[in-house]
């Protein structure tokens, strides 16, 4: 709760602030205010503050189990980004940039990646004789597990800005074409030996993969209210949003490819709060 305290008293004293400053703030008609209004040519960029905006996709675990089934999950993509719980303003999760084609239209590109990488490295089998008390010991070494992650939004569209009797508020709509990716690899390289004979265990058979792309089409609503010069807050929503997710699924090398999608449409959904600037 300290923290959403916080974040309200700054927005409540940069209100105050810009409306002080505001006062007898000379229009130039259709709304749009000297220092304020975008004109073309512009460019702003934004912080997105919200619920993550990337497809929730399961670790590849489809390794075969000795003495049970080797089973690949049929679960479908599931898209989280329009949960109805647990969303949370303080949550950064991408960035927004704008190019004002005309002072009333823009061109817009907004979204965020995470890439991790695991290289594997095969484990070390340890030596102990507990028949020579005053032998040396070595320690077994694990293997490190290849795990290897990515995730990608991103959305390409473009807005119409509206004009507005308020020096500072401009409204706007638009559409916008969204594309996810999101991508796991992993491998095992374990190797189990035998401490009675020369038998030993391959643990896992070679790299497994889950792949997961989406794609849609979505409308988009929101204000920007300026602060200040060339800063500005705002809220946005997404009235109506349908994007398709599939996504692949493969156990082993040469094995074959377990396929699923999913439908997901949703209306008044995906709210974002933004904290930009123009320049």
């Amino acid at each position: 709760m300290k923290k959403y305290t916080i974040l309200m008293m700054m927005l409540c004293g940069v209100f105050g602030y810009s409306y002080a400053q505001d006062a007898g703030t000379p229009s130039e008609g259709s709304g749009k205010a000297a220092g304020y209004a975008p004109v073309a040519g512009d460019f702003s960029g934004a912080i997105l503050f919200g619920r993550g905006n990337f497809l929730n996709v399961t670790a590849a675990e489809m390794t075969p189990v000795a003495g049970a089934s080797w089973t690949v999950p049929g679960a479908a993509p599931y898209l989280n980004t329009t949960e109805t719980n647990d969303n949370s303003i303080s949550n950064i999760v991408g960035a927004e940039v704008r190019y004002f084609l005309m002072d009333n239209i823009a061109l817009k590109l907004s979204g965020g990646a995470i890439l991790r990488n695991t290289p594997a490295r095969a484990n070390t089998p340890g030596v102990i004789d507990a028949n020579a008390p005053n032998s040396a010991w070595i320690p077994a070494y694990e293997a490190v597990k290849n795990d290897n992650r990515s995730d990608i939004n991103i959305n390409l569209g473009g807005e119409y800005h509206f004009a507005s009797k308020y020096s500072r508020l401009f409204p706007y709509a638009g559409l916008t074409i969204p594309f996810y990716y999101a991508r796991r690899t992993m491998y095992d390289p374990t190797i189990i030996y035998s401490l009675e004979g020369d038998d030993f265990e391959i643990v896992d058979v070679g790299h497994r993969h889950v792949e997961t792309i989406g794609f849609g089409a979505q409308a988009v609503t929101g204000v920007d209210y300026y602060l200040l010069e060339g800063l500005y807050f705002g809220f946005e929503l997404k009235p109506v949003s349908y994007v398709y997710a599939y996504s692949n699924k493969i156990p082993g090398p040469g094995l074959e490819t377990l396929q699923a999608d999913t439908h997901t449409f949703s209306f008044f959904s995906q709210v974002f709060m933004k904290i930009g600037f123009r320049f």
